[in-house]
């Protein structure tokens, strides 16, 4: 834990042997924030970074978790890392936004429940705002300088400088 940590209360961290967390300087939790770091992964959360209440992060399976300098995390997010997960520096992420990195395997035959997961990595470039309830899902690039709008789903990468809104995501303009 680096210089100048600040928390409101103190937040639930869960980190399995062979396995890091990494919290630079000037980094500020506000309540109820939720760390795991599991199975040989890392968490790795740079400077100047708020994480605002009830926000969880998770990382799994020999991933990383990465949240560039000087980015802001809304209330209610969830990071779910299943595989890594790259926050650039200079980002806003609002409220309630999902990163999701795995996805249920359905094949017909065999119960869902005793199937496993698909996993794929997720890239946010720098400078990106991720509007509030936005879900990313796995395998998505986000260029440098996007916007995601509100409630925006994301199932596939997107070109740097690009608006995007709707379900699914779809290119509105370009940022001037």
């Amino acid at each position: 834990i680096g210089k100048n940590f600040k928390c409101d209360s103190i937040p639930s961290i869960y980190i399995v042997e062979n396995s890091k967390l990494i919290i630079s300087d000037n980094v500020y939790f506000r309540r109820n924030v939720e760390i795991r770091v599991h199975k040989n992964s890392i968490i790795q959360i740079n400077r100047n970074i708020r994480i605002d209440r009830g926000t969880r992060l998770l990382s799994t399976n020999n991933s990383k978790l990465h949240i560039g300098n000087n980015s802001k995390i809304g209330p209610y997010c969830i990071f779910n890392g299943g595989d890594n997960i790259f926050i650039g520096k200079d980002c806003l992420v609002s409220g309630f936004v999902y990163l999701q990195t795995s996805s249920k395997i359905y094949k017909k035959g065999t119960p869902i429940s005793h199937q496993g997961y698909r996993h794929g990595c997720i890239t946010i470039g720098n400078d990106v705002w991720l509007g509030a309830h936005a879900t990313i899902l796995p395998d998505c690039k986000i260029g440098d300088g996007v916007i995601i709008g509100s409630n925006t789903v994301v199932k596939k990468s997107i070109n740097p400088n690009e608006i995007h809104f709707g379900v699914p995501a779809k290119k509105i303009k370009e940022r001037s």
